[in-house]
């Protein structure tokens, strides 16, 4: 009997770096017509791997993700740090971890103190996580400030939503520095659709993979030479 079912002549090629998106419908793809998800290519882990030959970059975006936070009227686990040690078992090993949470936990009016601690916990998760894994070094991190909400026809988006939005790159700037990290602020290259003043079009999601190329190069240069 052979041993497997692939011609030997078939070599399955390994990517040089393994990057996972942790993030919620921003990541995931949400379209701001709210009709459904944008195409694959559209969306920025794609547009990040397209420009990063040998990195494999998982997304696991999903709608609602919190950074510490229960959604009770959720229809699943959107409680990023709970879920979170599952994911990094399951993907392990990991040489970055890039991370993009905040709007869902200031979308449910968390005041930015408790964001500002539900990011750190997501931290301190990947930090003291059991990968049990030999010779396995931990997962780099890279914390990435979601694009602010902006003024829509949306009842929902409140002035103080907005300006705590607005406000929150502060905040992980502050978690970064405390943690000895680098971060990205992503409203620097896109902003939300003004159809729900939350979400992105495809060329702001594209824009934000593009801009997170040479941060993320460089990170995965870095750790090639230590």
């Amino acid at each position: 009997m052979p041993s497997s079912v692939f011609p030997r002549s078939i070599k399955v090629s390994e990517a040089l770096s393994e990057v996972l998106a942790f993030g919620d419908s921003l990541t995931w793809g949400s379209r701001p017509d709210g009709l459904g998800r944008h195409a694959l290519r559209d969306r920025w882990p794609t547009v990040l791997a397209e420009g990063l030959p040998g990195v494999h970059i998982v997304a696991e975006g999903l709608r609602g993700r919190t950074t510490a936070f229960d959604r009770p009227t959720s229809s699943c686990d959107v409680n990023g740090a709970r879920v979170l040690p599952a994911l990094l078992h399951s993907h392990a090993p990991l040489d970055l971890i890039i991370v993009m949470l905040g709007t869902n936990d200031i979308w449910e009016d968390h005041p930015l103190w408790q964001v500002e601690a539900g990011l750190s916990r997501v931290v301190e998760v990947i930090r003291h996580h059991a990968y049990r894994l030999v010779d396995a070094r931990l997962p780099d991190i890279l914390l990435v400030a979601p694009p602010p909400i902006i003024p829509s026809e949306s009842e929902a988006i409140t002035e103080a939503k907005i300006a705590r939005s607005r406000d929150y790159p502060a905040s992980v700037a502050r978690v970064a520095k405390t943690n000895g990290l680098p971060w990205f602020d992503a409203g620097t290259v896109a902003s939300p659709s003004p159809l729900d003043g939350v979400h992105l079009d495809a060329t702001a999601t594209r824009a934000i993979g593009m801009a997170l190329r040479e941060p993320v190069s460089e990170l995965l240069a870095q750790r090639e030479r230590v």
